[in-house]
């Protein structure tokens, strides 16, 4: 049964015409900045680990929005059509339930991430970088993907609409980002420093760096990780406590 759910899954969030025209715009975009690394006289100057470095922040910052958007949907868009009761009727128990949609939403993920991979594989032509890029992509930032994947899937389980959802789930996005748009000097002190210390976001960006340029070992990645890993933690625990929350009309 659980299978099935994920061939369901897979069949309306992941192959479906909404995100098959997903894929193709995340792959235009992926064009349009690889383009301008080789094409423009500003950014053709960088190095390589810079211009790979910038383009993972796109191809995660791009990938995990676009991941919260279908993720708000999965219970909520349920609601909307009306096929939440069928659902929850089923013989699948609601982890189950919850489980697969989360599998599915994983994979809608992947496959974008994949997209990802040729332009990667274009950037660091004639060094290592491909390989650790793959590397961070799919071990070390995959925390990250899964506490986002799981924390829309719960604001969507406990909302009522997928507007409500959605929205929750990009404002907090949006929060965790601040410190990427913020001064070295503006996030040494005050309220920013506290967000860039905590922000799962902020820390990723800082493994980053630590991992391409600095080269440092996988003690030091893992303490720059720990806020990504609570995150994950906590993310985990509220889609629990939403999973258990599920109602046909869910909250405001």
């Amino acid at each position: 049964m659980i299978a099935a759910l994920i061939r369901k899954e897979i069949k309306e969030n992941v192959f479906s015409k909404k995100s098959l025209w997903i894929y193709f715009a995340v792959t235009i975009l992926f064009s349009g900045l690889a383009l301008s690394f080789v094409s423009v006289k500003e950014l053709n100057l960088l190095a390589q680990v810079e211009v790979n470095m910038t383009f993972m922040k796109v191809v995660l910052g791009i990938s995990i929005l676009v991941t919260i958007i279908i993720g708000s949907n999965m219970y909520a868009g349920e609601r909307e059509r009306e096929t939440l009761e069928s659902l929850l009727l089923s013989p699948l128990s609601r982890v189950q339930i919850t489980f697969g949609k989360l599998v599915g939403l994983l994979l809608f993920w992947f496959i974008i991430s994949l997209l990802s991979l040729p332009y990667f594989y274009a950037l660091a032509m004639g060094t290592d970088i491909f390989m650790k890029a793959v590397v961070f992509l799919y071990f070390i930032c995959f925390p990250l993907v899964i506490g986002f994947s799981a924390l829309s899937l719960g604001f969507s389980a406990i909302l009522s609409s997928t507007k409500s959802s959605t929205l929750l789930a990009f404002v907090l996005f949006l929060v965790t980002a601040i410190p990427m748009f913020l001064s070295t000097t503006m996030k040494k002190s005050g309220f920013a420093h506290i967000v860039d210390t905590i922000s799962p976001l902020s820390r990723s960006m800082l493994t980053l760096k630590d991992y391409f340029v600095n080269r440092l070992g996988f003690m030091v990645l893992m303490v720059d990780l720990l806020p990504v890993l609570i995150f994950l933690i906590i993310s985990i625990a509220i889609l629990l406590f939403a999973n258990n929350k599920i109602t046909l009309k869910g909250g405001e």
